[in-house]
């Protein structure tokens, strides 16, 4: 009789785990199908408007905009935020390389040290330490990237950008926020 209530137990006990790993993988397809959904919403969202000025590619699964348009840093993140999105936000070599191979010419990225001078964060508010990632250009006899040049611009260099004027596209400037660029938007 013991020994038949032990083996009941125990079969209970397996029932029970085996419902709550069972409940524990439903919830995360139910997440990952309402990621799905919104992201679908999203995208149809924006096929329905007829955005000339953008085109919209997915990878890694977030959705990128790549303007057309050339406008200052701020206005540039201006468009971003009014589409659901921010400026991009570059968390891996892989995110770089895929961003680098579907531009021609510089674009604005979401950083900047706006705030403090050499202290670089992210629109998202995360640092360069955060991301674990930077990719400034470094030049051989000349000051390495960001350097804060002020010819041109006497508040100096606050913004990021992909690539600069003279082609380095693989890399990052800092340039004068009033330039006027193509830029990156990210949607998660």
């Amino acid at each position: 009789m013991v020994r038949e209530l032990t083996d009941n137990y125990n079969r209970v006990t397996e029932c029970l785990s085996a419902k709550d790993t069972m409940e524990r993988e439903l919830e995360g397809r139910m997440a990952d199908y309402t990621r799905v959904r919104e992201q679908l919403s999203f995208y149809k969202a924006f096929a329905a408007q007829s955005l000339n000025n953008m085109s919209l590619t997915a990878w890694g699964g977030k959705f990128y905009f790549f303007s057309s348009d050339k406008l200052n840093w701020t206005n540039s993140r201006d468009v971003c935020v009014s589409k659901g999105a921010d400026l991009v936000t570059i968390t891996s070599e892989s995110e770089q390389d895929f961003l680098v191979s579907n531009v021609n010419e510089t674009h604005w990225i979401g950083l900047s040290d706006l705030d403090t001078e050499g202290h670089w964060v992210w629109v998202n508010n995360q640092t360069l330490n955060e991301t674990g990632v930077q990719f400034w250009h470094k030049r051989e006899y000349e000051p390495r990237e960001p350097d804060n040049w002020k010819q041109e611009d006497h508040s100096g260099e606050n913004c990021a950008s992909l690539g600069n004027w003279d082609g380095y596209l693989n890399k990052w400037f800092d340039q004068s926020c009033k330039e006027q660029k193509k830029f990156i938007c990210e949607k998660n």
